[in-house]
C-alpha cells in the first residue's frame, strides 16, 4: 500500500526566534483538522527553547504527533561532499565522541521533560547510502537505543533528488538488523523551494502531487522531509502542507508516523 511518512525536522536553535512556536501551533491545528499523523524530529536545543509548546503538543496531540530526535545541536553524523551545478562543497561530520554526545542528550531531554523514550533519529543534512558505510556510527546509535533512522537523503553526488527506488531497509549487512532505515526520497522541501522560489507555492505543491501520483501508482513508501522554519516561510498558514495531505488522502495513500511504521515493519520481520 502506498504510504506517506511526513517528518518535520524541528531545528531552529535561536532562542529569540518564534519560528518553532508558530510552526507547532499551525501544524498541530492543521494535522488535527485533517487527522494526519506525522513525526517531529527535534533538536535538543530547540526542545529546550520551546519546552512549554512541546509539552502542549505531547499533552494534546500525542495521538497524531510522534516525537523523536534530530541530534542536540545539528552536528552532522557523516561528512557531506556535495557536488552540483554550483560546484563542490564539503560539510564536515562530527567525531565519534561528538556524535555519541549529540545523540545521547536529546534522549535524556525527551525522557526528562516529556517522558518519551526516543528510538528514532534523523541525521542532519542526511547522506548518500544513509549509514550503510558507517557501522561504527550504527554501533553508537544502537548502544543508545536508536532503532529507526532517517539518514539516507542524498544521491551519489551527495545532492538530490533521491530515487524512489530507494525504499526502507534494515541494516542487516552491517550487523544491526533491528535498526530500520527510512530514506528521504525526492527533494527536501527547503532545497527545492529555494530553487523554484519560496513564493511559488503552487509550483512546489505541483511537484509534491507528482510524487504522490508516483507512489500511489507503484505502491511505494515516501519519506518526506520538511522543516519547522521552511514550512512557514512565505506560507504562514502552511497551505502547501494542507494541499499535499488532502491530495494524498484523496488518492487513498496511507499516512502514518515513523514510529508506527517502524512497529509495523518490525512485526513483519
Amino acid at each position: 500500500m502506498a504510504t506517506l511518512l511526513i517528518g518535520y525536522d524541528v531545528e531552529t536553535q535561536d532562542p529569540n526566534s518564534k519560528a518553532t512556536e508558530h510552526f507547532l501551533k499551525t501544524a498541530s491545528k492543521l494535522h488535527r483538522e485533517l487527522n494526519a499523523p506525522c513525526t517531529l524530529f527535534i533538536c535538543g536545543r530547540t526542545l529546550e527553547n520551546n519546552l512549554d509548546e512541546f509539552k502542549r503538543i505531547k499533552a494534546e496531540y500525542s495521538d497524531l504527533f510522534d516525537l523523536q530526535q534530530h541530534t542536540y545541536s545539528h552536528v552532522l553524523l557523516k561528512t557531506v561532499f556535495q557536488e552540483n551545478e554550483q560546484g563542490m562543497t564539503m560539510f564536515r561530520g562530527g567525531t565519534l565522541e561528538q556524535i555519541r554526545e549529540e545523540v545521547r542528550k536529546p534522549i535524556e531531554l525527551l525522557k526528562q521533560h516529556l517522558d518519551i523514550d526516543c528510538i528514532g533519529l534523523t541525521g542532519p543534512y542526511c547522506y548518500y547510502r544513509g549509514l550503510s558505510d558507517r557501522p561504527d556510527i550504527l554501533e553508537i546509535l544502537h548502544d543508545l537505543g536508536i532503532r529507526f533512522t532517517r539518514t539516507f537523503g542524498r544521491n551519489q553526488f551527495d545532492w538530490q533528488p533521491v530515487t524512489f527506488k530507494v525504499q526502507p531497509f534494515w541494516y542487516d549487512t552491517q550487523g544491526f538488523g533491528d535498526i530500520l532505515e527510512c530514506p528521504i526520497q525526492g527533494w527536501q522541501d527547503c532545497i527545492m523551494r529555494d530553487q523554484i522560489g519560496w513564493a511559488n507555492r503552487e509550483g512546489y505543491l505541483s511537484e509534491l502531487k507528482k510524487n504522490l501520483d508516483h507512489i500511489a501508482k507503484n505502491d511505494l513508501v515516501w519519506g518526506y522531509a520538511q522543516h519547522d522554519w521552511s514550512s512557514i516561510k512565505e506560507d504562514l498558514d502552511m497551505s502547501i502542507t494542507r494541499g499535499m495531505i488532502e491530495y494524498a488522502q484523496s488518492l487513498g495513500i496511507k499516512l502514518i508516523s515513523y514510529l508506527d511504521f517502524y512497529k509495523e515493519q518490525k512485526a513483519r520481520r
